[in-house]
């Protein structure tokens, strides 16, 4: 061998890494920038989603304060002639210091014509103050006639706020403005901004927020215009607080007062608060807001960089990693260059070595990380193979050659592979690849990806073929390990239900085909949820895995039993007779079989053996016109039969189970189309006081266009579980409010207080109270007409929070009753915490008063604690004259029941009640 020639260096040959250098200097720059681009674009929509939070935080403060107006017109709308004060009652309670420092005060400004300008100063002067005193000072100021004034009438708080009592809004055209918009759109509306000279610090920027008031009226005429309630807003408190929570760090802000919101002409604009200066440059965003009737603009500046400092620095560290990349590539281009020149120097003592190719060629050959085998095409057998090839089928070196590849292929994979040889060997295909079994010398099979060459000869034919072998065992287990897990139940190794659903189908199919009959068993274990609280799921498993092992037992091989999921198991028998009736009997045999494997005693490692038994549903099929799915369910439903008849026994399928499910979807949907076709009424049954009708329980009746009139006790618990017992419960309130506001002028039922069931699902639901309030200001009914009775259940859960909403509604005047006293939960712990108004002593213990001595004690128990704790106690079910003197004798003078009357529709219970009140004359 010749040596070889020295490498002789010149400018081309570095030319190529002076160009790798320079493109990578200039992607390194391009990269930076697109870097730094990117950052800037982060911070950006950092910014502007930071100043978009802020503006929506800032519109929800506002529209805060709204809602404390909306409580406040609630009261004057449902007492027109709420005094100071309950007014300053109230509006104590709100804690304005605590939940709201940006408001300087509530008020309301009174609408007063001039004619009852004296009149009017007399009564305010008169109307006291929450703690007692009387405001003799009041007047209006200023004192400059008007042919209508606008007074401020109500303040809170008093201290710091004394000027405004009295304060004539005329004299202050930004706050008259807003007072008559509000008046013309009866909408929420904020003022034009002014200044507050008396906050505290120096002078500020307020907004005047108010929203109208206005009395009900007759039907048909307007209603009368009582005036407005308003909150003063400090606006530099209120950004502040924003500032304080976290929505403006890193912004400067600004807040501008840009006029009306419908103002088609553009106003300079009145600043609201600008804590500092907005930079001239960098990234600015705007945004309108529309707050009661006018537009706010509230402009942002970024105060410095929303960016991270591993953010920050991440152009700079691209720009490094580029340049070292390029230093990298630079130098690896300098390398190839130089092996090229030493292939082409080496090219040459390549030709002279030509006879080394076939030693090169065993090498790679021998040192392959696959196995590989070359293949006499024409007889199949092993010329030579590496090591790897001779390790994977467990021969050795000299064992191999000679060896056929047919000999050692799979019988099952050898047709598909002779098939594809001989389309290699015909020049069709280039080299194909299988994945097949080969036998081992030890007998086992091994599963492998091979890839077949043609080895072309000089001539151009092929006399041997390059095989490329690949051990894929593990893959394969993995892939049936995850056919398993997706059609087999892990605890159990039982087929799952997607299994269970697919055998179901092929037997259906099957019998169709044969025209005989199967059966579909449905298994559940008894009290199973028992075992897993007492002994733990351990336990539970050890006997869910028993019982599936006792169960496999019971049916044949060509059936199947598959757990569907927790303690339910299916068994699905095929081919059982040529009629329903063989079927059925061999279903059941096999039933009674499973019923008694489980009837036997469980070791699960305690101290006792376990006992557990089955409760089986069974259907029977024969192939024709039911989906495997409807199968299961009806086993479903007869395994609920099953459980109701007692547990630890078998039942078959009744239509007349899917009856009643279809009645109860029916009837659902009868609900739904009563309660959209106004189907629903309210009775009244009169509750009687010392001889005189005081009041009424409302009683939801429903009168079904083809039914006819349907008992409560057969819809209500159905709107229980469906959750239609809300959209029903809130039908009563206003159908029970709206009866109220029609009777509050007639001089007898105007008195009358009306009783309404509340569900406890309704009870707990989180906007009960704003229910309750909107039935009573949409209608316009009274609120202390109106009594919710609520029954002791409810204070199994949640007891705070129902107290809670409880004292909440009483603070309006709402008042509440406990239905059914006795005969729930009954705890005085928390009785003595509830504001009710009166106990209802439950007709189960007014039936037999005068029989029973037990009903007796307790009904005067319930007395007795009624009164002691000053509440009315009402007896419901009073059928005869003496029960009513039995209770009267006690201390219970208010009953109800059919003694007096049953529930009455509207008509009857209006005339009842004017009967009973010209008897009493």
């Amino acid at each position: 061998m010749q040596p070889a020639a020295p490498l002789r260096s010149s400018a081309w040959q570095r030319l190529p890494g002076f160009v790798v250098a320079l493109v990578g200097l200039m992607a390194s720059y391009g990269w930076w920038q697109y870097q730094s681009g990117l950052t800037d674009a982060l911070s950006r929509a950092r910014f502007e989603r930071q100043a978009r939070a802020a503006t929506h935080a800032l519109q929800q403060r506002v529209e805060a304060k709204g809602d404390l107006l909306l409580g406040l017109r609630g009261l004057l709308i449902v007492n027109p002639q709420l005094s100071r004060s309950d007014f300053e009652r109230v509006a104590a309670g709100l804690q304005l210091e605590v939940n709201h420092v940006s408001v300087r005060n509530l008020h309301f400004t009174r609408a007063v014509a001039a004619a009852e300008r004296n009149a009017f100063v007399a009564r305010a002067r008169a109307n006291v103050h929450l703690d007692g005193t009387a405001p003799t000072d009041f007047t209006i100021h200023p004192d400059v006639e008007q042919p209508e004034y606008f007074v401020v009438d109500y303040v809170w708080p008093r201290q710091g706020n004394e000027e405004v009592q009295g304060l004539e809004v005329h004299s202050q055209p930004a706050n008259l403005e807003g007072l008559l918009l509000a008046r013309a759109t009866g909408a929420l509306v904020v003022s034009a901004p002014f200044r507050l000279v008396q906050q505290d610090g120096g002078p500020a920027t307020a907004v005047n927020i108010r929203l109208p008031v206005f009395s009900a009226s007759a039907p048909g005429d307007p209603p009368r215009f009582l005036g407005a309630v308003g909150t003063l807003v400090n606006v530099r408190v209120m950004a502040q607080g924003l500032r304080e929570r976290g929505y403006l760090d890193g912004l400067r802000a600004a807040v501008t007062d840009i006029g009306p919101a419908n103002s088609a002409v553009p106003r300079p604009g009145s600043p609201l608060y600008e804590a500092e200066d907005l930079p001239a440059g960098g990234p600015r965003v705007s945004y309108e807001v529309a707050v009661g009737g006018r537009l706010w603009r509230v402009d942002y500046a970024l105060a410095h960089p929303l960016l991270t400092p591993n953010e920050a620095r991440l152009p700079l560290v691209f720009a490094l990693g580029g340049l070292v990349v390029t230093a990298l590539l630079t130098t690896l281009v300098a390398l190839l260059v130089r092996r090229r020149l030493q292939a082409v120097a080496y090219a040459e003592l390549a030709g002279r070595a030509a006879s080394e190719s076939e030693s090169r060629f065993r090498s790679v050959f021998n040192q392959a990380a696959v196995g590989m085998a070359q293949i006499d095409s024409e007889r199949g057998h092993v010329v030579r193979a590496n090591r790897y090839f001779c390790d994977l089928l467990g021969y050795g070196a000299q064992d191999l050659p000679g060896l056929r590849m047919q000999d050692i292929s799979h019988p099952d994979d050898l047709p598909r592979g002779m098939a594809l040889l001989a389309r290699l060997l015909s020049g069709e295909i280039g080299e194909y690849r299988i994945e097949k079994r080969y036998r081992r010398k030890d007998g086992s099979f091994v599963w492998v990806d091979v890839t077949a060459s043609a080895m072309h000869n000089g001539g151009g034919s092929v006399r041997h073929h390059i095989v490329v072998v690949q051990d894929i065992t593990q893959r394969r287990q993995t892939e049936q390990e995850l056919r398993y897990l997706a059609y087999n139940d892990l605890l159990t190794g039982l087929p799952n239900r997607r299994l269970m659903i697919d055998r179901l189908e092929q037997a259906v199919v099957l019998n169709a085909r044969h025209q005989t009959w199967g059966a579909v068993l449905l298994l559940d274990l008894d009290h199973f949820k028992t075992v897993n609280e007492t002994r733990g799921h351990e336990a539970g498993d050890q006997l869910l895995r028993e019982a599936a092992s006792r169960l496999r037992g019971c049916v044949e091989g060509d059936d199947t039993l598959a757990r569907q999921g927790g303690d339910e198991f299916v068994a699905v028998l095929r081919e059982l007779g040529t009629s329903g009736e063989d079927a059925a009997a061999r279903a059941e045999e096999v039933a009674q079989l499973m019923l008694a494997a489980l009837r036997q005693p469980f070791e699960l490692g305690g101290p006792e053996p376990h006992h557990i038994t089955l409760s089986v549903g069974v259907t029977v099929f024969d192939g024709e016109g039911l989906p495997a799915e409807e199968l299961v369910k009806r086993s479903e439903l007869a395994m609920y039969e099953a459980k109701a008849a007692g547990r630890n026994t078998l039942r078959f399928f009744d239509p007349q189970m899917q009856a009643a499910v279809a009645a109860r979807v029916q009837l659902e949907g009868d609900i739904r189309t009563g309660l959209a076709g106004a189907q629903f009424e309210l009775y009244y049954q009169p509750k009687m006081a010392d001889g005189r009708i005081q009041g009424a329980e409302a009683l939801l009746r429903w009168r079904h266009p083809e039914r006819g009139f349907i008992p409560p006790a057969q819809f209500i618990p159905l709107a229980e579980d469906t959750g239609l017992i809300l959209q029903l419960g809130d039908w009563v309130l206003h159908a029970a409010c709206t009866q109220l506001a029609a009777w509050s002028g007639d001089p007898l039922l105007g008195e009358l207080v009306v009783a309404v069931n509340v569900s406890p699902r309704q009870f707990r639901e989180s906007g009960f109270v704003a229910q309750v309030l909107h039935a009573l200001a949409s209608t316009g009914a009274q609120a202390h007409r109106l009594r919710l009775e609520l029954t002791e259940g409810m204070l199994l859960q949640d007891v705070e929070g129902t107290i809670a909403k409880m004292v909440q509604l009483r603070g309006y005047g709402v008042g509440f009753s406990l239905d059914d006293f006795g005969t729930g939960y009954s705890s005085l712990a928390y009785l003595k915490r509830l504001p009710l108004h009166e106990l209802k002593i439950d007709q189960s213990f007014v039936r037999d008063v005068l029989t029973d001595p037990n009903d007796a004690a307790i009904a005067r128990t319930i007395i007795a604690l009624g009164s002691s704790m000053g509440l009315q106690v009402v007896a419901e079910g009073v059928e005869t004259e003496a029960q009513r003197a039995f209770l009267e004798r006690h201390g219970c003078r208010v009953w109800q029941g059919y003694l007096l009357a049953p529930a009455l529709p509207r008509e009857q219970f209006e005339a009842l009640v004017a009967r009973r009140a010209a008897s009493r004359q």
